[in-house]
């Protein structure tokens, strides 16, 4: 089991070294200096939720999310599978170090 755990723990910390940034912040003012102008709005928007909104038709479940959730149900089915067959094998090997 503790074998595990270090794999799992080298695991997390190479993912956490690829995902953290890396690099120095620059906190160096803008090159220039120049007054820019903010843009204003060109028409008023009323505020809040626009009570008549356009409402999006039912298209239902597309084929294409079917075929995803079907390999996504089999790739779980063949994990179960290839994981029961290993604890199955881990479970024998042990026994017969502990017996001979």
């Amino acid at each position: 089991m503790t074998q595990w755990r270090s794999v799992l723990m080298a695991c997390l910390l190479v993912l956490a070294g690829a995902l953290t940034v890396t690099g120095v912040a620059q906190a160096t003012p803008a090159a220039h200096t120049e007054q820019i102008a903010a843009a204003q709005p060109t028409e008023s928007v009323p505020p809040g939720p626009d009570v008549n909104a356009p409402q999006q038709t039912d298209t239902g479940v597309a084929t294409e999310t079917k075929r995803k959730l079907w390999i996504g149900g089999i790739a779980v089915v063949l994990f179960a599978l290839v994981y029961w067959r290993n604890k199955k094998r881990w479970d024998k090997w042990k026994k017969g170090r502990k017996a001979g």
